[in-house]
């Protein structure tokens, strides 16, 4: 049973009465012998009986009597409007407005757990996740608007990776068949980290969009996206029945060995023009040990 293995955190939707919640809703499913724990759930009304979901989760700690604690995850899950108005032009800019209701929603809760949190050290960074469906392809406004505020497709970044994209948005192919028997590509993970005491609200975070991003690379640390695919809803050998195929990403977060001011931009020679003609063209990450979150 899938209770067995994960363990679960939802929010339900609003209903049209005030105060009824719909039967539906959003959930999180976290591994319970993973790497990372809940901390909590949020719901965050996006539009009428429209939510998302961010959840804040702790990295377990696996050096227990070291002393310190876990780094921190969150993740928005995202469900934006479908695009049903006959004007495109109301539809991309509602998806928009969701996009920022989303993020602003993130950062808040970014604040909140530096505000309440003491054990954090000012270097800290957290990792963010924003996914789920969009309604919208890689190109729309709403995906546009949340790459803009320095978060990496995972499927434009490993295109990249594999020299098969010439920069700019991937779609990863169908992920959906709506109910008006489209077959569209709306499910996708951006990926950013963030410093935990940030207390400037999201607009005003600024990164150089750099080649290095654009391949994945999240940081100079080797924080990067390995690997994305589209397959099907498979746990514990069980096929899950859904109207959406699930798009997976594999992340490499090293622990930082040491503080340092490089920049991501940095990379920008590695990654273009490597200095050894037997380096690969992304570059050569440290060595150091993998922390994996899938």
């Amino acid at each position: 049973a899938i209770g067995d293995t994960f363990e679960r955190v939802a929010e339900r939707r609003p209903g049209s009465a005030v105060g009824q919640d719909r039967d539906d809703g959003m959930c999180c499913l976290v591994r319970k012998n993973g790497l990372l724990e809940i901390v909590k759930s949020e719901k965050v009304l996006t539009g009428p009986q429209r939510i998302a979901q961010i959840v804040h989760l702790q990295e377990r700690n696996i050096n227990e009597g070291q002393g310190g604690v876990g780094r921190t995850v969150f993740i928005a899950n995202t469900h934006l409007s479908f695009p049903g108005d006959d004007n495109p032009e109301v539809n991309n800019q509602r998806q928009a407005n969701e996009a920022k209701i989303i993020l602003d929603a993130l950062s808040k809760a970014r604040n909140e757990c530096w505000d309440t949190t003491l054990s954090f050290s000012k270097e800290d960074i957290c990792l963010e996740i924003v996914c789920g469906d969009f309604n919208s392809n890689s190109c729309s406004r709403a995906a546009a608007y949340v790459e803009s505020k320095n978060f990496v497709n995972c499927v434009s970044a490993t295109a990249n990776q594999l020299l098969a994209n010439v920069g700019g948005p991937v779609n990863i192919g169908t992920t959906h068949c709506d109910h008006l028997g489209n077959r569209v590509s709306v499910d996708h993970i951006f990926l950013r980290l963030a410093k935990l005491n940030d207390k400037d609200k999201d607009e005003s975070v600024k990164q150089e969009r750099c080649s290095a991003l654009a391949l994945g690379y999240l940081d100079t640390h080797g924080t990067r996206v390995l690997a994305v695919q589209r397959d099907k809803i498979v746990i514990d050998g069980s096929t899950v029945l859904s109207d959406h195929r699930p798009v997976t990403a594999k992340i490499a977060w090293p622990r930082r060995i040491q503080k340092t001011d490089e920049k991501l931009s940095d990379l920008y020679v590695n990654v273009t023009m490597p200095l050894d003609p037997l380096e690969p063209a992304w570059g050569i990450v440290q060595d150091v040990q993998d922390d994996i979150i899938t």
